[in-house]
């Protein structure tokens, strides 16, 4: 029997073209027997998971120019660019219900990735019976360097997962999936740039962490030789990718509520199109091209 994976990469209110996907395959009650996800990939993964069609895209698309929800104001006030309590409680909960036990109690498995601030290496935590720890993991995975504070678990220190693992293909197949669907919020084309300025930055601010500021330094490298990877397995057909046909430049701070109703259509659009394909992925057939 064919086991599944969906891994679903972040990028702050980029993934709203993962909501789009997602919505999609929601609709069409495509799941998956495991899904592997990073930073805002999680919180399309929570929703996923709960069958809440459109409750991600409702979130980002109302909110975001909500100063009580993301921005500097949040960051000067509590050291986070997030409001993780207004994401994850009140009054995000209050105003779009989430079913928790749906979550809790589901046969799929849910993969969180995180990066270990010690060691910079990724440490990934898997869904429990324990929402509150579940959404703790959230946090942690989805606090973007430099503009969030790192997240105690059980005593360790954690930052964004996408420092260290930003598209967890490698994690599928060692968890022992046969067919793995990526859903990327980055065309083809896009590759990370270093920064000597991001490089000071992170000496200043992680002078604890030797290790981490290694990791930091070396992320842009780290991603593109993933995104080569993935695109080898992609055309050996080991591995099947969702992504933009084309780039939408989105800030981690967008306001343009344009262009990120633009990037949920284009993830909508891209996932009717490749339903065939997909399938034909997923399958076995020979028919895919």
């Amino acid at each position: 029997m064919t086991k599944t994976a969906l891994v679903l990469q972040g990028g702050s209110l980029r993934s709203i073209y993962t909501s789009g996907v997602l919505d999609v395959f929601m609709e069409n009650n495509i799941e998956f027997d495991c899904i592997i996800a990073v930073s805002a990939g999680g919180l399309n993964a929570g929703n996923y998971i709960a069958k809440h069609i459109g409750r991600t895209a409702r979130i980002n698309l109302l909110h975001s120019n909500n100063a009580n929800f993301v921005g500097f104001k949040q960051f000067l006030s509590k050291g986070s660019i997030f409001n993780f309590d207004y994401i994850f409680h009140s009054p995000i909960k209050d105003i779009y219900p989430y079913n928790d036990d749906a979550v809790v109690n589901t046969k799929q498995r849910l993969i969180i990735t995180a990066t270990n601030c010690e060691t910079g290496d990724p440490v990934y935590f898997e869904k429990n019976n324990n929402y509150d720890e579940m959404v703790h993991a959230m946090r942690a995975s989805c606090s973007i360097p430099l503009l969030c504070k790192p997240v105690s678990i059980d005593g360790m220190m954690c930052l964004d997962g996408g420092v260290s693992d930003p598209i967890a293909v490698k994690k599928a197949f060692a968890e022992g999936y046969d067919k793995v669907v990526v859903v990327s919020t980055r065309n083809s084309e896009y590759r990370k740039k270093n920064s000597i300025t991001l490089k000071i930055l992170y000496k200043l601010f992680y002078k604890k962490y030797p290790k981490l500021i290694a990791k930091l330094n070396d992320a842009p490298n780290l991603y593109n030789s993933i995104i080569e990877e993935i695109n080898k397995m992609e055309q050996e057909k080991k591995i099947f990718v969702i992504r933009p046909t084309r780039e939408t430049k989105i800030r981690v701070t967008e306001k343009d509520v344009r262009k990120l109703v633009g990037l949920y259509f284009q993830g909508r659009e891209d996932a009717q199109i490749l339903f065939p394909q997909m399938f034909s992925y997923i399958n076995g057939e020979h028919s895919l091209k």
